[in-house]
């Protein structure tokens, strides 16, 4: 008889652990090694740093951050700087320091603040000092606009961006079917060429992103790191035609000299 008082309690117990264990399941594990992503709308803060963490304009030292809002909560374990019961909403997201792509990150989060983008990073870590604004933080290795899948529907979009799949792949055969006929058996934008380029980066390339100008024209931005090694940070602008109702790239000419 005197156990049957402690049953309930015993069970409300083992319910407490059986939610926590589920909720800290669900949540970001820290201690993963693999790149992470995250998409959100970037932002840009001035905060106080040093001596006293108040306000620039009484004395404290400015700290330019940006910050990555979510558009859903979320929760990390594996920190001891992080607590799995607690959510949050903000990333503060810098240029991987090591990375040669630094200069080139920096331009970009200069120019999308306000906009909608995908990060890429690892070794997140959560706030532990003054100078960390916000309870995740992450060195980023690359920020892309973040696309709507919609937009490119019935347009030719869709060709340029499954010609620069075909060539981070470095399969000169796939992409060559993204081409005009005429060009596609030699020149730069033939199979053979394709392939023997791009299929043998040290560095495969990397799509940044593809944004229309006009009609069948679009500005495309891509990174890849060529023999020597050389990175290239590039920019192109691609025409397309249509043949037999076929959307096809007619013409690309490089912006940026890579």
């Amino acid at each position: 008889m005197s156990d049957l008082p402690f049953a309930p309690v015993l069970l409300l117990i083992g319910l407490t652990l059986g939610l926590a264990s589920a909720a800290n399941a669900a949540c970001l594990d820290l201690k993963q090694t693999n790149v992470l992503s995250f998409e959100g709308t970037l932002n840009y803060r001035i905060f106080a740093g040093p001596p006293n963490y108040e306000d620039v304009r009484r004395g404290d030292t400015p700290e330019p951050t940006y910050i990555l809002t979510l558009a859903e909560p979320i929760c990390a374990s594996g920190d001891e700087f992080v607590d799995p019961r607690d959510t949050f909403s903000q990333v503060q997201i810098f240029p991987e320091s090591s990375g040669k792509a630094v200069p080139a990150l920096a331009k970009d989060l200069r120019r999308w603040v306000g906009k909608r983008v995908v990060v890429e990073g690892a070794s997140p870590f959560g706030a532990h000092t003054g100078h960390h604004h916000a309870p995740l933080l992450l060195p980023i290795t690359r920020i892309a606009l973040a696309s709507v899948p919609t937009q490119s529907y019935g347009t030719a979009m869709t060709t340029v961006q499954g010609f620069y799949a075909a060539l981070s792949a470095g399969n000169g055969e796939e992409a060559a079917k993204f081409v005009i006929p005429k060009k596609r058996s030699s020149g730069p934008l033939s199979a053979t060429a394709i392939s023997k380029f791009y299929g043998n980066l040290p560095e495969p390339l990397t799509l940044v992103d593809v944004v229309a100008t006009r009609s069948g024209e679009y500005r495309v931005r891509y990174r890849y790191v060529a023999s020597g090694p050389r990175r290239c940070d590039g920019e192109s602008i691609v025409r397309a035609t249509q043949v037999s109702g076929s959307n096809l790239i007619e013409s690309i000419k490089a912006v940026s000299g890579c």
